[in-house]
């Protein structure tokens, strides 16, 4: 569970950008708290425009401490591959963001939430940490979870959200059986943020 108590979308209307939530989810659009507002165009600093890109991602990825986001950014500098690709690899490959990337979850908290309930295996094994890296050929398994009336709640949230999401190509779905097999690990160019903006920069921010 999430350890904020106020409303995940309320970080929404911190970004200052013209888009109505940062997840591209279809329940937060009729929100008050991320509708679009007329504001004055402010001119922006250098620093304003890093801190903002920065910020945007952070955000997607759950309000990720700042602690872990900048150390995974430094063991991404020192990849022998391009440093935002390895970035993104990183993040990609964790556990919670792979659940929501394959639709088992209508969004990055409720996946998390699922782990933390020990509904996920890895290769046959309970895993209760949402950050839980990946490698190559894992297989992630989700219990069948039943609610009162008969409905699955998985599948539930696999119909809702296969329509409306891209399904990224580095992970093998079989929604038959609740698994997922994790390929390879992922680069920039292969995945989809709601929020564009020129996430290279980032890695200036720390310098």
């Amino acid at each position: 569970m999430t350890k904020r108590l106020k409303s995940k979308f309320n970080f929404c209307k911190k970004l200052n950008r013209n888009y109505n939530n940062i997840w591209g989810l279809p329940k937060g659009e009729s929100l008050r708290c991320v509708k679009n507002e007329k504001k004055k165009k402010k001119k922006t600093s250098v620093y304003g425009n890093l801190l903002r890109v920065k910020q945007s991602l952070r955000y997607f990825y759950c309000n990720m401490q700042e602690r872990s986001f900048k150390r995974i950014l430094k063991k991404s500098a020192n990849s022998p591959l391009t440093t935002l690709d390895r970035f993104v690899s990183l993040l990609e490959s964790r556990l919670d963001v792979v659940l929501f990337r394959s639709c088992f979850a209508s969004s990055l908290y409720k996946s998390r939430q699922m782990i933390n309930h020990g509904d996920v295996l890895v290769n046959g094994k309970k895993v209760k940490t949402p950050g839980a890296h990946l490698s190559q050929l894992d297989v992630i398994e989700v219990k069948k979870i039943v609610l009162i009336n008969d409905r699955n709640l998985v599948l539930d949230n696999i119909i809702t959200n296969y329509t409306s999401r891209f399904l990224p190509a580095h992970l093998e779905v079989d929604y038959k059986t609740l698994s997922i097999i994790f390929l390879w690990d992922p680069n920039y160019c292969g995945t989809y943020y709601p929020i564009k903006a020129n996430y290279g920069i980032i890695q200036r921010f720390y310098k």
